[in-house]
């Protein structure tokens, strides 16, 4: 995370087994990814200095859409990333 996207685009396959590793370039930000159908919500934590490592595994494709959730400055409205599951 960095202000104000999230980079880069995630593209993933679904049923694999991924380790994604979650920092910031600059302040604190929210990360909150929720899945079209409504089943799946993940909300963490940006922070400068420290990795945070999610590990998951894709039970459906479709484009899954983040948001920060957390304020981060005047560009805070605009910060959205994008993780793309094909099958």
């Amino acid at each position: 995370a960095r202000a104000w996207s999230f980079y880069p685009d995630l593209i993933l396959k679904k049923g694999q087994t991924y380790r994604v590793h979650l920092s910031s370039a600059d302040v604190q930000h929210g990360f909150s990814l929720q899945s079209p159908k409504q089943v799946l919500n993940m909300n963490f934590q940006a922070l400068p200095e420290y990795d945070y490592v999610i590990t998951l595994t894709p039970a459906e494709s479709g484009d899954f859409y983040i948001v920060c959730n957390e304020f981060c400055g005047l560009g805070h409205h605009t910060m959205t990333g994008k993780i793309i599951v094909k099958e």
